[in-house]
C-alpha cells in the first residue's frame, strides 16, 4: 500500500549513503526517523543526523529499531540479519531504499540490473535522454553515484531517473514497477550473500515482477538465463542481441547498431563509431537504445549520446600509457564473466592482475581466458595461490605472485613490453585487502601514475 508519511515511524538500517538519503527523504516529508549502524558512528555523522532531526544509535541494532512501523533497509543489509527477522515476526514492514523512493515520486524510472554492465548501461541510458533534452537523473547503486532516495527529490513528473539496481534491493520490493526494466544478463555472482545460483537469478526476475501491459521490458535475447527468470513478465517486451533481429528491440550484425520498433529497422550508428570497446560494450549500448525506444526518443538523440560516450572509472578505464605499454582499470569485474568480456576487449598481448577475496564462484572460465590470452598474470589477494595453481596447471608459464597491489604493479611493469595491455581485471571481490572495488581501482590509478 502507498505510504503515509504523517503516519510513519521509520527505522533506516544502515547510515551509508543510501541510509542517509533515505533519513533525508523520511524527514522532508515529515516522517519520525531512527538511523541505526552497526559500526561505530563519526561526529561528522552525528552532525548530519542531528540537523536532520533524526535519532540514531551506532555499533549495532537494539530493540529501539523495532519501536517502529516501517524498516527502510540499506543495500549492504543482509535480509536475514536477527534485528530484521525479529521485525518479520512481529509484522513491521521492512522496505528497500529504491522501494521508497519509488513510492515517493511521480517520475518515471528506469530500473537496470544485471549481472554484469549495469553501471555503464545506466550512464549510457542517461546519456541519450539528456541528448534527446529530457531532464535526466542517474543513480541508484551506481558507484560512486546517488542514492534513488536522494534523486527524487529533485525529480518533477515529467522527469526521468535512470537507476542501477542490485538483488539486494530487490530482495525487499513491494510494489516497485518501473516504466522500463533492464537486465543485461544473468550469470553466477554473489554466492557468498545468495543460497544458490537460482535464487539470485530468481531475484533479477523479480525486478519485472510488478510491472503491467503498459511498462517496458529490455531484455538480453541472446543470455538463456534472462529468458526463464522472465518468462513470467507481463509487460512489454524489447529484446536486445548480437546474434539476430529481434521482433522488437534492438540489434547488431557486427557493423551496425540498429533499432527495430513496431515493424520498422532504422540504422542507429556503426559499432565503429563507440568509444569503448569490447563486444559486451556493444551489448550495453543496444540495451541504452531499446531502453530509450520506449520513451521515443530520436535515433539522431542516441547517436549523438553513444558516439562521445567515453565510459566509466573503474570499467576499461585507461589510465595512462608508459613506454608503450597500456595501463587499464577495471577494477570492476568481480566475476568470471566480468573477466572473460574484459579481456576479449582487447586484440593486444596482455598482463593481467587478478585476484582478492573469493565469492564462492567457479573462476575456471576467466582462468581459462586468462591462460589462452595473458603473456603474463599477477596474482594478487587471498585466492592468490589456488589462482596460480589452476592457471600453471592450464599450461600458462609466466605466473607471478604479489604481496599487494603495489608490488603487482611493479611486477606487471617488468613484464610487460611495448604494445601490450597491463589490466587490473581481479575477477574477485575487493574486501581482502580495500574498502571497496573504487577503492582498489583508485589505488591501481595511484600506483600506476607513480611508476611513469
Amino acid at each position: 500500500m502507498p505510504l503515509d508519511f504523517t503516519r510513519i515511524r521509520a527505522s533506516v538500517i544502515g547510515a551509508g549513503r543510501s541510509g542517509r538519503a533515505a533519513a533525508k527523504l523520511l524527514r522532508q516529508r515529515l516522517a519520525a526517523v531512527f538511523v541505526s549502524e552497526i559500526d561505530p558512528g563519526s561526529p561528522e555523522l552525528t552532525a548530519e543526523l542531528e540537523r536532520l532531526g533524526a535519532e540514531y544509535e551506532f555499533g549495532g541494532h537494539t530493540a529501539k529499531v523495532l519501536d517502529s512501523n516501517l524498516i527502510v533497509v540499506s543495500p549492504g543489509v543482509r535480509a536475514d540479519v536477527p534485528i530484521l527477522r525479529q521485525a518479520s515476526g512481529r509484522g513491521i514492514r521492512v522496505i528497500s531504499e529504491v522501494e521508497l523512493a519509488y513510492q515517493s515520486t511521480t517520475a518515471r524510472i528506469v530500473a537496470v540490473t544485471g549481472t554484469n554492465g549495469k553501471s555503464t548501461t545506466v550512464s549510457m541510458i542517461g546519456a541519450i535522454m539528456e541528448a534527446a533534452g529530457i531532464h535526466t537523473l542517474t543513480g541508484g547503486n551506481l558507484a560512486p553515484g546517488r542514492p534513488l532516495t536522494e534523486l527524487v527529490l529533485e525529480a518533477t513528473a515529467r522527469s526521468v531517473i535512470v537507476a542501477e539496481v542490485s538483488t539486494f534491493q530487490i530482495e525487499t520490493f513491494e510494489a516497485f514497477a518501473p516504466a522500463v526494466a533492464v537486465i543485461t544478463n544473468i550469470t553466477p555472482d554473489h554466492l557468498d550473500r545468495h543460497p544458490s545460483f537460482a535464487a539470485y537469478a530468481t531475484l533479477k526476475g523479480r525486478l519485472l515482477a510488478n510491472q503491467g501491459e503498459r511498462e517496458f521490458a529490455v531484455l538480453n535475447g541472446d543470455d538463456p538465463n534472462v529468458e526463464t527468470y522472465t518468462a513470467a513478465a507481463r509487460s512489454i517486451r524489447l529484446r536486445f542481441s548480437t546474434r539476430a533481429r529481434p521482433a522488437e528491440g534492438a540489434w547488431s550484425d557486427g557493423s551496425l547498431l540498429r533499432l527495430v520498433r513496431d515493424g520498422s529497422e532504422t540504422d542507429v550508428m556503426p559499432v565503429s563509431a563507440l568509444k569503448v570497446p569490447g563486444r559486451h560494450n556493444v551489448e550495453n549500448a543496444l540495451a541504452a537504445i531499446a531502453a530509450a525506444s520506449a520513451f521515443e526518443v530520436p535515433p539522431s538523440a542516441m547517436r549523438v549520446a553513444l558516439s562521445s560516450f567515453a565510459g566509466v572509472p573503474h570499467r576499461l578505464e585507461t589510465v595512462a600509457m608508459i613506454a608503450g605499454v597500456t595501463y587499464v582499470n577495471n577494477s570492476m569485474c568481480t566475476n568470471a564473466a566480468a573477466g572473460v568480456s574484459s579481456l576479449r576487449a582487447f586484440d593486444r598481448p596482455l598482463v593481467v592482475i587478478a585476484g582478492g577475496r573469493d565469492k564462492g564462484l567457479d573462476l575456471s572460465p576467466y582462468l581459462r581466458e586468462i591462460a589462452d590470452r595473458a603473456r603474463c598474470a599477477v596474482l594478487v589477494g587471498e585466492v592468490r595461490d589456488r589462482l596460480a595453481t589452476e592457471l600453471r596447471s592450464l599450461g600458462l608459464e609466466r605466473v607471478r605472485i604479489a604481496d599487494d597491489l603495489a608490488h603487482a604493479v611493479s611486477i606487471a611493469r617488468e613484464e610487460a613490453r611495448p604494445g601490450d595491455v597491463v589490466i587490473l581485471a581481479p575477477g574477485c571481490s575487493s574486501f581482502d585487502m580495500f574498502r571497496d572495488f573504487e577503492d582498489r581501482g583508485d589505488q591501481f590509478r595511484r600506483l600506476v601514475r607513480e611508476s611513469a
